[in-house]
C-alpha cells in the first residue's frame, strides 16, 4: 500500500492562558521562557534530546557522568503540574554525580516541546491510504493539563532513555514531584519496566473518592458537549477538559497494584497545608513491595525542592535508587 508522508501548514496558533487546576491540587504556574538552567557540577555533561509522544515531538535532557565505567541505571524525572524540566535539573545533576543516567522532559505544550495539534475546518481523507498530504490550517494547542497524557509522556521518555548508549535497560526508574508524584505510582502499577519509583511530595488522590465512574454535571458537561459539537477552543476549553480529567484520575486506586518487585519511597513536606499526606502514608501501606516513608521536617511543599531540604530530598531520592536499581 502506498505511503506518503503527512504535511501540515501552521495557518493559525491557538495558545490558551495558563489557568488553575482543582482546589486539591497546587496551582499550575506560568513557565518562564527566561528561566535558565543551573550551573552543571563538576562531573556531569548534559545535553538536550529530542523524543515523541504521539507523534508530538518533545523536549528531554540528559544528564550523564563524565566517566561511565559500563552500563548504568537511568531515571527519567518528571516536572510538577505547570512546571518545565528546568525545575527538576538540579535533582537530575545529583543522580548523575553518583552514576545514575537522568533523564528531565517537558511535556507536550509545555516548555520546548511541541504542542497539541488540531485541523481547522475540513480536511479532505481518503481511508485507503495509512499516511496522506495535504494542505491544512491547524491550531497549536498548548498548557493542556491532562495527567493521563502526562503519565504518557513519562512512559515515552522511558522508551527514550532505555535505548541510550551506557544504560542498562533492565535497571530503569522514574522520579516525579507533586502531581506527578502521582503520575509515577500509577506508571509503576501499569509498566513493569519500572524497577525503583521515588513520589517527591507527592499528590495521591483518590483515598477518599468513592469508586465508581465519574458523571460530568452542570457547566462541566455544557462545556464539553459544546466542544464535542462545535469543536470551540476558547479559552474557557482548558479549564473544562482539566475538571474532567482530573474527576477521573485517582492514583491512589493504583497502588495496590504495583507489584512487589518494584520500589517505592515517598518524600513528603512535613509541613505541606497543600498536599494530603495522609494519603501518601495511607497509600505505602498498600505496597507489596520495598517501600518508605520519609519526613522533610519544618518544610512545605514549596520548599522541598531549596536549600537544606533540597539536599535531603535528593539524597534520598538518590540512595533509594542506587539500593534498587
Amino acid at each position: 500500500m502506498k505511503k506518503t508522508a503527512i504535511l501540515l501548514f501552521i495557518a493559525s496558533v491557538l495558545v490558551p492562558l495558563p489557568l488553575r487546576a482543582d482546589s486539591q491540587t497546587r496551582a499550575a504556574q506560568q513557565h518562564s521562557p527566561l528561566a535558565q538552567s543551573p550551573p552543571l557540577p563538576d562531573g556531569v555533561r548534559a545535553r538536550e534530546v529530542r523524543f515523541y509522544s504521539e507523534g508530538i515531538e518533545c523536549y528531554g535532557k540528559i544528564f550523564t557522568p563524565r566517566a561511565a565505567d559500563g552500563p548504568e541505571p537511568g531515571v527519567v524525572l518528571a516536572p510538577d503540574w505547570g512546571e518545565t524540566a528546568t525545575s527538576i535539573e538540579r535533582f537530575a545533576a545529583q543522580f548523575a554525580l553518583r552514576r545514575i543516567t537522568a533523564m528531565v522532559i517537558d511535556y507536550r505544550g509545555w516548555g520546548k516541546s511541541g504542542g497539541f495539534v488540531q485541523t481547522v475546518g475540513e480536511v479532505k481523507t481518503d481511508d485507503r491510504l495509512r499516511f496522506s498530504q495535504m494542505t491544512a490550517r491547524v491550531r497549536i494547542r498548548r498548557k493542556r493539563l491532562i495527567p493521563q497524557q502526562q503519565v504518557l509522556d513519562i512512559r515515552n521518555a522511558l522508551y527514550y532513555l532505555q535505548g541510550e548508549p551506557g544504560v542498562d535497560r533492565t535497571r530503569v526508574g522514574v522520579w516525579g514531584v507533586g502531581m506527578s508524584g502521582g503520575h509515577v505510582i500509577v506508571i509503576a502499577a501499569t509498566d513493569s519496566r519500572v524497577k525503583a519509583v521515588v513520589a517527591n511530595a507527592p499528590v495521591i488522590d483518590g483515598k477518599d473518592a468513592p469508586r465508581k465512574a465519574s458523571t460530568p454535571t452542570g457547566a462541566l458537561l455544557q462545556a464539553q458537549q459544546r466542544l464535542a459539537r462545535t469543536g470551540d477552543l476558547g479559552i474557557s476549553v482548558n479549564d473544562a477538559e482539566t475538571r474532567l480529567a482530573l474527576a477521573e484520575y485517582h492514583p491512589f486506586w493504583y497502588a495496590e497494584q504495583i507489584p512487589k518487585t518494584t520500589a517505592v519511597i515517598f518524600v513528603i513536606a512535613d509541613m505541606d497545608p497543600r498536599v494530603k499526606n495522609e494519603s501518601t502514608i495511607a497509600a505505602s501501606k498498600l505496597l507489596k513491595g520495598p517501600t518508605d516513608v520519609v519526613r522533610v521536617p519544618g518544610v512545605t511543599h514549596l520548599q522541598i525542592g531549596n536549600g537544606a531540604a533540597f539536599d535531603v530530598a535528593a539524597k534520598t531520592a538518590l540512595d533509594w535508587f542506587l539500593k534498587h536499581l
